[in-house]
């Protein structure tokens, strides 16, 4: 049953400061406080290093961060953390931002960088995923200088994640190498991946540095498995590719490998289905040195089309990228690609880069540029009003994409009565349809929806009931404050979904 009052405490609990807005209006609104340093940084971010609060460069406001080495050891850290509450909601996407400045007269130099990172944190405060940006990077000759550049990346929050921790930074990599960077306006908001390409880093450049060996080691890549390693030489898109070598199993304990070593990274793609059209692609690349070449090794990609039990896929489908015992060349990024139709029952899939060593043979490989499209087969599920981001729940996480749109807002999703304007109204109907996404397209299913063409049951017609018995019914089972007090727009918001829109079936 809709609990009309529990809604509403539950928005309002959601009206906290959020801090600025998103420049991206498919984005909710910023989750971090005092994310432009307009005020003093003591009560929302502890700093480490030789980090503070300056007025030399800012962006947007008289303040920035400013960070610089301390010139007393190699790959010394300075930045700052956010100790206050960053909720998040665990399988979501997040994007992630924010603008550093290297001045003229002190610019990074060599191997040091500067840039944003991400942490993720399960309920016990333990780091479950995590993600970073290099702004900056020393060693690229070409850097700006006194000039804001900008990141921008999504980020995934693993399914046990419940809080965020936002850390901008900058590595001095030599002790001896000069340099300060300015860090300003960040953003951490919720977000959707896009249809054509859901991808979550699909070029590893939003990794994380060696020292945390925190699993998973790639932002988006959950599953992880074998063998798998940065390498920051060899990439076709830096600053890393994901690098993995056989896993050696020792199946039967007699200290010698036993056939079938696998390593490999997945990604699980939501919001797949029936009739969609997937297509996959991936780079791949041994190293001389560490060469497959010669070995029965092989790098498999792979589709498998998931449904309700992620465990056992509908169906997949595979291809080779290279092969060990083939004619593939040393130190060469070779591309392949495969593709296939979404079948029945498909709700997501699986994307496969692996190391598969059949015989305990060695060598190395690296993955890199992957690329995954979809062209749409009109398949899924009803839409679901209010779902904003697309996780078949209407929740606060939805809450937030309305309150970043409030106001003038022709065509957008949140528009929900379609007036040219996210307001009261459109609030009305968003929490009437609060909870879970029904298979019929919003609200709590109250069973069989009615259907009423010609039925004053979606406008507020100051009744206790509309003209039609059917959706009388199902609305007053979602809010029976309806047939109690009068019908007001909020019944007729979720007479819209209830029933048809009342255009009948």
């Amino acid at each position: 049953m809709f609990n009309r009052s529990l809604a509403v405490s539950l928005a309002a609990a959601a009206l906290v400061p959020f801090g600025v807005a998103s420049a991206d209006d498919s984005d909710g609104p910023n989750l971090l406080q005092n994310s432009g340093f307009e005020t003093p940084i003591t009560k929302t971010y502890a700093t480490f290093g030789n980090a503070s609060r300056n007025g030399e460069f800012a962006l947007s406001s008289a303040w920035s961060l400013k960070m610089f080495g301390c010139f007393c050891s190699p790959y010394n850290g300075n930045g700052a953390v956010s100790i206050y509450d960053i909720p998040v909601i665990g399988g979501s996407v997040y994007r992630v931002g924010a603008f550093a400045l290297t001045p003229s007269g002190d610019q990074i130099r060599n191997g040091s960088w500067g840039g944003i990172k991400v942490e993720f944190k399960d309920a016990a405060n333990t780091v479950v995923g995590l993600a970073e940006r290099r702004i900056l990077e020393g060693y690229d000759p070409d850097m700006p200088l006194e000039e804001w550049i900008p990141a921008d990346f999504i980020a995934f929050a693993p399914d046990d994640a419940v809080s965020a921790t936002i850390v901008p930074v900058y590595l001095q990599a030599d002790q001896n190498d000069a340099g300060a960077m300015y860090l300003d306006d960040m953003l951490l908001a919720s977000t959707k991946r896009d249809p054509a390409k859901p991808l979550v880093n699909p070029n590893f450049d939003n990794g994380v540095d060696y020292q945390y060996l925190v699993f998973p080691t790639f932002n988006g890549w959950s599953e992880q498995y074998g063998n798998v390693f940065f390498d920051d030489f060899n990439f076709i898109n830096g600053p890393h590719s994901a690098g993995m070598f056989g896993s050696f199993p020792d199946y039967d304990g007699d200290g010698q490998c036993d056939p079938g070593g696998v390593s490999g990274l997945g990604q699980i793609i939501p919001d797949i289905f029936e009739g969609d059209f997937v297509t996959l692609s991936m780079s791949a690349f041994t190293p001389a040195p560490d060469s497959i070449v010669g070995t029965d090794n092989y790098v498999l990609q792979k589709i498998e089309f998931l449904g309700d039990d992620i465990s056992a896929p509908l169906d997949s489908i595979a291809g080779t990228v290279i092969d060990g015992s083939g004619a593939f060349d040393n130190d060469t990024w070779n591309l392949a690609e495969i593709s296939g139709t979404a079948p029945a029952g498909t709700t997501s899939i699986r994307i496969v880069a692996q190391i598969v060593q059949p015989n305990c043979g060695t060598g190395s490989v690296r993955i890199d540029a992957v690329d995954v499209t979809v062209e749409s087969g009109g398949g899924g599920p009803a839409a679901c009003p209010g779902d904003f981001n697309d996780d078949g729940v209407v929740d606060g996480a939805d809450f937030g994409f309305l309150f970043a749109a409030w106001g003038a807002c022709a065509g957008c999703p949140e528009d929900l009565n379609n007036d040219g304007f996210v307001n009261g109204i459109d609030l009305g109907e968003f929490l009437a349809v609060w909870g879970d996404c029904p298979d019929d397209g919003g609200g709590d299913d109250p069973g069989d929806e009615g259907d009423c063409p010609d039925c004053d049951c979606c406008e507020a017609n100051g009744n206790t009931s509309c003209s039609d018995e059917a959706c009388t019914d199902a609305v007053c089972q979602v809010d029976p404050i309806c047939c109690q007090f009068g019908w007001d727009s909020i019944c007729a918001g979720i007479a819209e979904t209830q029933c048809n829109g009342c255009a009948g079936p």
